[in-house]
């Protein structure tokens, strides 16, 4: 049995049709999915190198610091966004989902795309009622036109023309970017750029402009203390501190205890043609 998918065919826009264990367009372009669950849609010349996007150990350290609960409350803060909340019933797509834990803890027709296939692979290991998609979000996405109600975007790459033709005309786009001083303990001791990031929300609402309107904007900052394995898993896991040098990480590492601050904001945006109410 055919059952047709909001998924587009990467190598000539078509939709893809599931049938069985194989997606495929009226083309014939066919993409099978894989035995943990996910389906490929990344391209050779869609990508830089043979192994893009993030590398098994940082996805390993992420997984860990993430069932460590440490971001526990960030997790409810996705949760309980005033978007998210307020519906039951949603089509989602995590674009730069990483291992799935956001995409995870929400409900409705979930979507996770990353273009780190280790990434992928360990969501399909654990979220089996998800639909898992390698691609690169930095790309035209395989996604069919206005055919997604809230597009989820936490600390990745954004693409706001692509998240403006897949998004539904009422439909909202979330970002969540580090809030002011977010980690800036840790920062401090790796001996990198040690200033806030308050700025970071303005600079993304801007960067969604022309094809996105702010319309709402929740700030969470909480202190935790992590243990040394959170620790190490937190400089595995986060690209900021790959330009530190390898003294600065072995001293972090040899500390058994750090608090740190956690900020968070949650941007709700929509797109800027949706048309006015009805007065």
């Amino acid at each position: 049995m055919k059952t047709e998918t909001i998924l587009t065919c990467p190598a000539c826009d078509s939709l893809l049709e599931l049938s069985g264990q194989t997606c495929r367009c009226a083309k014939g372009h066919s993409f099978d999915r894989s035995k943990e669950g996910y389906i490929n849609l990344l391209l050779s010349h869609q990508r830089r190198s043979s192994h893009p996007g993030d590398d098994a150990k940082m996805i390993q350290a992420r997984r860990r610091f993430f069932d460590s609960g440490a971001f526990d409350p960030l997790t409810n803060f996705i949760l309980h966004s005033s978007c998210i909340a307020q519906h039951s019933s949603l089509s989602i797509l995590d674009c730069g989902c990483g291992e799935g834990h956001f995409l995870g803890a929400l409900s409705g027709t979930r979507f996770g795309m990353d273009i780190s296939k280790e990434a992928i692979r360990c969501a399909a290991k654990r979220y089996k009622d998800v639909n898992w998609i390698v691609a690169n979000g930095m790309r035209k996405l395989p996604f069919a036109d206005q055919s997604l109600d809230v597009i989820l975007s936490v600390l990745a790459p954004r693409n706001p023309e692509e998240f403006s033709r897949i998004l539904k005309p009422d439909g909202a786009l979330i970002l969540g970017v580090p809030g002011p001083n977010h980690l800036i303990e840790l920062r401090s001791q790796l001996a990198t750029h040690a200033g806030d990031f308050e700025e970071k929300a303005d600079e993304a609402a801007v960067k969604c402009a022309p094809h996105f309107s702010e319309i709402h904007r929740e700030i969470l900052s909480y202190q935790q203390t992590l243990n040394a394995a959170q620790i190490a898993d937190l400089v595995q896991m986060t690209p900021i501190f790959w330009n530190s040098s390898s003294e600065a990480k072995a001293r972090v590492q040899e500390l058994n205890e750090l608090n740190i601050t956690v900020s968070f904001v949650l941007l709700t945006l929509q797109r800027s043609d949706r048309a006015p109410p009805d007065l």
